[in-house]
């Protein structure tokens, strides 16, 4: 049994084009790619970031691990109730930390889209997730007006004293003072959850004449060791606030400028740098796997826009994630830095559900709610639509013998979208003519350079241009170029010179597993043996 111990480090978003860019300027990257393996890494296709970190923690591809699409549909389940890519029952085999852990060896998880307690419950594997310190309808950002504000299932006194306000949180009678144009420390309060006591907690920024809160996370069951939990809530979340993204739904709905959506992105990476390292220092771990959004999030919203400004944000997320990638090598013996997808620009985000409510395939109840009674089909995500049978989905309403005709329909009037400029939005649409079986679609699309695809029901227009410094101006999953490549590192003990891997991500987990002498699993991909010494 091996003595090393091995860190996967995830940077979202990494793109390989970039990085061969940025590298020699990036204190700790330059330093890992000079003395270990360096190259390029082609993810899955879909290269979206549940679909990618699906095929690389398993070795599999994405029909022989499951997980398809953002949104995978069986039969039996609703076209309103599909699986969600975020979650154990995704994934229809056992990924690398269950492997591990089934032999014998520590494992710890500091976030990854698939894995949750409920469903890997091994001796010696430590699974936390903070994404599921968000609860759905209190997560949202917020403004804060002088008086009485309801706001998380609480009130929110606010006063207004000249040059600071006064906050008072709750029924308990703390008041808190902040001076304008500032941001707050964590503020921790509680709120409930049905009639469960729950805590919370944001930060604020304060403005002129109200204030921003940034979406609050809470303390649920967000990882199976409740001990370490609340350590981790005590020593880093109280210190550190848990944004765990740059809030670009607050952004997008002009609800703080784009400084202060740079300033959550900033906060977001305090949390991910000291919650990484208080498990890396405080749980048992032979193997782990971290986690940082940054680059994702700088890159979504700038990489598209064309001015300096823009270019040097997305470089400081790169700095940013060097800063993260040292602290992880600090702790481990090898270290692989990997990313799930690379990066492409785009010009004007298609909204899909409303090309299919024009052509009466999709029909509303009202603005915010479908009407699933008289949906034919739903364009869900991850480049796939399905159609709403009747017999495979519950409360199915497309006859069988209508299924061909109708898959037709759609398909001519999506070959005949463009956009004002005439140019087709879809490179590439693919249909069924039998109906789909499980996680699967009946219609698959790929997008055309320039073009990013929605799954937003509720906007009001077919296609939109973006707004530099307001909604992305670039994306990933459909385009087969920059944004199919991320990166991979190798670094540590044993590790060769080479900086010409050419590697899929597939390949990382049998590599990873020959590390600690496993090298009998199934898996669609090849170890990486060139990144090995003799």
């Amino acid at each position: 049994m091996t003595f090393l111990k091995v860190i996967l480090t995830i940077i979202d978003g990494m793109a390989f084009h970039l990085m061969e860019r940025f590298s020699k300027d990036l204190t700790w990257i330059s330093k890992l790619i000079t003395e270990g393996s360096f190259g390029r890494l082609e993810s899955s296709y879909p290269s979206i970031t549940p679909v990618a970190l699906a095929s690389l923690y398993t070795g599999l591809l994405p029909k022989n691990n499951g997980v398809v699409s953002s949104k995978i549909h069986v039969k039996g389940k609703k076209l309103s109730n599909p699986i969600s890519a975020f979650s154990s029952s995704a994934l229809l085999v056992e990924p690398i930390w269950t492997i591990l852990a089934k032999k014998g060896f520590n494992v710890l998880v500091s976030s990854a889209p698939q894995a949750l307690p409920d469903k890997w419950k091994k001796i010696g594997l430590t699974l936390f997730d903070p994404y599921r310190t968000k609860i759905k309808r209190l997560s949202k950002g917020t403004i804060l007006k002088e008086g009485e504000n309801n706001s998380y299932g609480i009130m929110w006194k606010v006063s207004d004293k000249g040059n600071f306000f006064e906050i008072e949180i709750g029924n308990n009678g703390d008041k808190s003072l902040l001076n304008k144009q500032t941001w707050s420390s964590p503020i921790e309060f509680t709120t409930y959850l049905g009639n469960k006591e729950i805590k919370g907690v944001t930060i604020l920024h304060a403005r002129e004449n109200e204030i921003y809160v940034s979406p609050p996370g809470f303390l649920t069951e967000w990882g199976n060791n409740s001990e370490l939990l609340n350590k981790i809530w005590s020593n880093v979340i109280i210190k550190t606030g848990i944004l765990l993204d740059g809030d670009y739904k607050s952004l997008n709905a002009g609800l703080i400028t784009f400084e202060e959506y740079i300033r959550t992105a900033e906060l977001s990476f305090n949390f991910f740098m000291e919650y990484t390292k208080f498990l890396l220092e405080n749980a048992s771990w032979d193997f782990a796997i971290t986690y940082l959004p940054t680059v994702d999030n700088f890159q979504h919203l700038l990489y598209g826009v064309n001015d300096d400004n823009a270019r040097k944000y997305i470089f400081k997320a790169y700095t940013m994630a060097d800063e993260f990638i040292g602290v992880n090598s600090n702790y481990a013996d090898i270290i692989f830095i990997c990313s799930d997808h690379g990066i492409a620009k785009v010009k004007e985000i298609v909204y899909i559900n409303k090309i299919l409510e024009k052509i009466n395939i999709v029909k509303r109840k009202n603005e915010h709610e479908l009407d699933w009674k008289r949906t034919k089909a739903l364009y869900t995500g991850g480049g796939t639509i399905r159609v709403n049978l009747r017999g495979r989905e519950d409360n199915g309403i497309v006859k069988p013998d209508e299924y061909p005709k109708l898959v037709n329909y759609i398909v001519k009037n999506l070959e005949n979208v463009v956009n004002d400029e005439g140019k087709k939005v879809f490179m590439a649409i693919y249909q069924n003519q039998i109906p789909a079986g499980d996680r699967e679609g009946d219609i698959k699309i790929t997008a055309n350079e320039g073009f990013s695809i929605s799954a937003n029901n509720e906007k009001e227009v077919e296609i939109e241009n973006v707004l530099p410094y307001r909604t992305i101006t670039a994306d990933h999953g459909y385009y087969r170029r920059e944004d199919l490549y991320g990166v991979v590192i190798a670094y540590g003990k044993g590790i060769s010179k080479n900086s010409n891997i050419n590697a899929k991500i597939i390949d990382i987990t049998p590599t990873i597993l020959k590390i600690f002498g496993i090298q009998n699993n199934k898996t669609d991909g090849r170890i990486l043996s060139e990144v090995f010494k003799d």
